[in-house]
């Protein structure tokens, strides 16, 4: 069993067409957009064993469908989407969701249910096939727009496309995912990390803490010492405070190719720490989103 890693944070919009757009004008690729047979619909940048994934509501009538015990994904998505865009559940990678199920339970998490889920595709030869993925999702009280699911992908061949992972802009995939947490909350956030991840991916930090994943880690940040590494926030991202990803901190290969698409398309930044932000988080579906120099992992 390999450890959970970050796969793709949902970015949960009002207009997936326009944010869809959005994206593409920064410089990703992004595929066709598709539909989750719970009635929500996705826009997909991919990357190695992570995805970057728009969802918007695309079929209300569909909403209620493939329940998981109590939690159904497409209300989760519809219910905190009314609320305001940005994340509120996270795609794990796992090879093994049976036994990282399990392990989650053994280390206190709570498991709400199974999605078993497959659609259609036909492959560039014409050869018609079926993907097929499991979902163990993975709830916290009092910590709903964290919650989280472990995504084994049986067929990522049919997923993982190479003429759609090769973006202009350079991005491969992600160095971390940030939650913001005021400070009397971070206990709360760490213990469910932890019960996710292993308290000893666990590391302390004078600004928050860090939880380290199978691919790519979280960052845990007040308001006050988000500062140090994306600069003053917006007081209306997150206002509600609740603990909630508000950055997804991208890999690239270069910023001066990300800054073409950045300065062609006008989007508002900042430089600091060595990293590029944009900052208009209404224009990029309620996150920020960062952007620093890495080389791929293997």
């Amino acid at each position: 069993m390999t450890a959970l890693g970050i796969d793709h944070p949902l970015v949960c919009v009002r207009n997936l067409a326009e944010a869809r757009e959005t994206y593409r004008s920064l410089g990703f690729l992004m595929k066709p957009p598709g539909m989750h047979p719970w009635g929500t619909s996705t826009a997909l940048v991919i990357f190695r064993d992570q995805l970057l994934e728009l969802v918007g509501i695309g079929d209300e009538s569909l909403l209620d469908g493939y329940p998981a015990g109590d939690f159904r994904f497409g209300r989760h998505v519809q219910r905190w989407l009314s609320e305001r865009e940005g994340v509120c559940l996270t795609a794990l990678n796992s090879g093994d969701a049976l036994a990282d199920e399990a392990a989650v339970v053994a280390r206190g998490g709570h498991c709400a249910g199974t999605i078993e889920f497959g659609r259609k595709v036909t492959r560039d030869d014409g050869t018609p096939d079926r993907t097929a993925t499991t979902l163990k999702i993975f709830t916290r009280a009092g910590l709903p727009r964290l919650s989280t699911f472990a995504c084994q992908q049986h067929r990522r061949d049919l997923i993982e496309f190479p003429k759609w992972m090769d973006h202009p802009n350079g991005a491969h995939g992600f160095v971390s995912a940030t939650i913001l947490a005021a400070p009397q909350d971070q206990p709360a956030v760490k213990d469910w990390l932890a019960a996710l991840h292993g308290p000893e991916a666990v590391t302390e930090t004078k600004w928050g803490f860090t939880v380290a994943t199978g691919k790519g880690h979280w960052r845990v940040l007040s308001r006050d010492t988000a500062r140090a590494f994306l600069g003053p926030l917006p007081e209306d991202l997150a206002p509600e405070s609740a603990p909630s990803v508000i950055s997804i901190d991208v890999a690239c290969h270069a910023l001066d190719r990300l800054r073409a698409f950045v300065d062609a398309g006008g989007f508002a930044c900042h430089e600091i720490g060595g990293a590029l932000v944009l900052t208009e988080h209404a224009r990029l579906g309620g996150i920020l989103l960062t952007f620093q120099e890495a080389p791929p992992t293997p």
